[in-house]
């Protein structure tokens, strides 16, 4: 029994080390796809911050929209049935993101800090900072769970032994 259970666990630890992995890229991601928009609208137009903060995390928000769920879309639930819990997830985050976004646009702490020629705006990095908990739970655990184990279901290790 534990020779079978053993891979199973060491699957699903290397599926949640393969996620962290690819939540930590993707913020790195996102950051370019916030920042960017965020200092185009910041020179080129007079808007407020929550408009600048709202379309930006709009283009990131619709990329991962579509990243995530047409190429990367890792469960064992149907797309169709995962749809509304995603978009859920999508629009809160994004509510969230751009409020927070806006409020340290406003506060500005007069902090900068750059990595080579290329600064980083440490209120968009903070906006992540503060998400990520709630948005890797709130991914992870609610809209794409990972399936369920041979422990945590036993009607179907029942059915397996009454088949062999």
């Amino acid at each position: 029994m534990k020779a079978q259970e053993t891979p199973d666990i060491a699957k699903r630890q290397q599926a949640f080390k393969s996620r962290v992995f690819w939540f930590i890229a993707g913020a790195a991601l996102n950051y370019a796809l916030i920042s960017t928009p965020f200092k185009y609208l910041a020179t080129h137009t007079e808007l407020p911050d929550l408009a600048k903060s709202a379309c930006s995390l709009a283009v990131s928000s619709t990329f991962f929209f579509l990243w995530n769920y047409f190429i990367n879309f890792r469960t064992d639930s149907r797309r169709r049935d995962a749809l509304a819990r995603y978009c859920g997830a999508v629009l809160l985050m994004w509510t969230l993101s751009t409020i927070t976004l806006t409020i340290l646009k406003k506060f500005d702490a007069h902090m900068a800090l750059s990595v080579g020629r290329f600064p980083i705006d440490l209120d968009i990095v903070a906006t992540q900072f503060f998400l990520a908990g709630l948005k890797f739970f709130l991914y992870h655990r609610w809209v794409f769970p990972l399936g369920k184990t041979e422990a945590t279901t036993p009607a179907i290790r029942d059915e397996r032994r009454v088949q062999v």
